[in-house]
């Protein structure tokens, strides 16, 4: 019976006799004692052992394209690399392509039998291809994180985030210390899931491909393995099928978005997801005439440290861009603070704009050689004049006034719109 026992006396010299029948019949030795000659074996039916169920990943498993290997769908453990010192967008499109350190990262966990093993480098849709890929794979109840930080961006502090305290109404991930974890192109649905399906192996500034082996080793044994504070094992597949799920490209660029415009990015995810009109943007309150001056010695700053650089760049980079005249810079600012705080707000912006304007068009003439980095800067100036544009029309100015600073936007718009926008071959 599978609970009795039997004690068997025997020669020493017949214990792998002894050991092979008890195989055959099922059983095993749960104690052995004795001397040279003689032994004594106690022998159980051995437990039946726990069926381990596992489940196929959802159809064109991995859904979302990235840097990555593809391992065992079985597996119960993806690894993910976090890809420091890279330059910014300038992801790899195969492992093959990263620094070989990282690479092996990769491959060792794919060889020790990880279902999925790759880089991250963003906080927002590095974040998401992963949430996709491993909710498409029910079988997949581990994230090993590993690899140095990222600067500034700080993916790996967005993912602990995440699991710990998932994101608020605004789709931003709680306690992340990242410049923009925003979540806009995946659904609710899925990130609750990742976060219930799959626990955090916390291994961030590893880089011993030794340490990443044993805990890809230990996530797929049957019985709960001690690691460096963990007990890992092989759970089986989570209870619920797996979610087709894919990115849905409502933000392209969340690395440009501002804080300024996340409550319409929201209301506009919601509309779509009601399937309903955009919610009309909220009326904005008044410029607070209190804080203008604050702005203004901040702007003033800023502007004097980019006419410091546009200083000293070749007299050719700035052809073709007109420069703030000494009336702009004093006797109009004068007037603009006699006449009117809310003017005065406007032109320090525009100040602020024209010289980085200036900035930008240097770069791209001299430095950035057809805009292969320069794209996201200018989106982001582009976008802030958009902004500035619309609130200039809500202002309550005089006609004269208005008209005058929506025509120095409109010409910075037209000198922004003519640098590049997208990355160069």
């Amino acid at each position: 019976m599978a609970d009795d026992a039997v004690e068997v006396m025997f020669y020493a010299p017949l214990r792998e006799t002894m050991e092979k029948i008890v195989a055959e019949e099922n059983c095993e030795i749960v104690q052995l004692e004795g001397n040279a000659e003689t032994l004594k074996a106690t022998i159980k039916k051995k437990a039946p052992a726990a069926e381990m169920l596992k489940a196929p990943p959802v159809a064109d498993y991995p859904t979302e394209a990235g840097c990555f290997l593809r391992g065992n769908d079985y597996s119960p453990v993806a690894v993910v690399v976090l890809l420091h010192n890279a330059p910014y967008a300038a992801l790899a499109p195969k492992v093959e392509d990263v620094r070989p350190e990282i690479q092996n990262l990769v491959k060792v966990a794919i060889e020790t039998g990880a279902a999925l093993s790759g880089t991250l480098q963003t906080e927002n849709i590095g974040i998401e291809k992963i949430v996709c890929n491993v909710v498409g794979n029910p079988n997949i109840r581990y994230l090993v994180l590993c690899g140095e930080e990222v600067a500034g961006h700080q993916p790996g502090g967005a993912v602990k985030a995440l699991f710990v305290n998932g994101i608020n109404e605004k789709r931003t991930i709680i306690g992340s210390q990242a410049l923009t974890p925003y979540l806009f192109n995946i659904s609710l649905e899925a990130i609750e899931r990742f976060r219930k399906q799959v626990t955090l192996v916390d291994l961030m500034g590893e880089m011993d491909p030794q340490v990443v082996l044993k805990a890809v080793w230990s996530c797929y044994q049957e019985q709960p393995t001690p690691f460096k504070g963990y007990r890992l094992h092989d759970p089986g597949a989570y209870s619920e099928t797996g979610i087709a799920t894919r990115l849905a490209g409502r933000v392209a660029h969340p690395e440009a978005v501002e804080a300024w415009e996340l409550d319409d990015i929201v209301k506009r995810i919601e509309a779509e997801q009601r399937e309903a009109p955009v919610t009309e943007r909220a009326e904005k309150p008044a410029v607070d005439p209190g804080l203008l001056s604050s702005l203004r010695k901040r702007l003033m700053r800023v502007s004097e440290e980019l006419a410091d650089i546009a200083r000293l760049l070749p007299e050719e980079a700035k052809a073709g861009v007109a420069p703030i005249t000494e009336v702009e810079e004093g006797e109009e600012v004068k007037a603009a603070v006699e006449e009117s705080p809310t003017v005065l707000f406007f032109m320090n912006q525009l100040r602020g704009f024209h010289s980085v304007l200036a900035g930008l068009e240097a770069c791209n003439r001299d430095i950035c050689h057809g805009g292969k980095t320069l794209p996201l800067s200018v989106g982001r100036t582009i976008k802030r004049l958009g902004k500035l544009k619309a609130d200039l029309q809500e202002a309550t100015l005089s006609v004269e006034d208005k008209n005058n600073l929506m025509a120095r936007i409109e010409l910075y718009l037209q000198r922004g719109e003519a640098l590049p926008q997208e990355a160069g071959p």
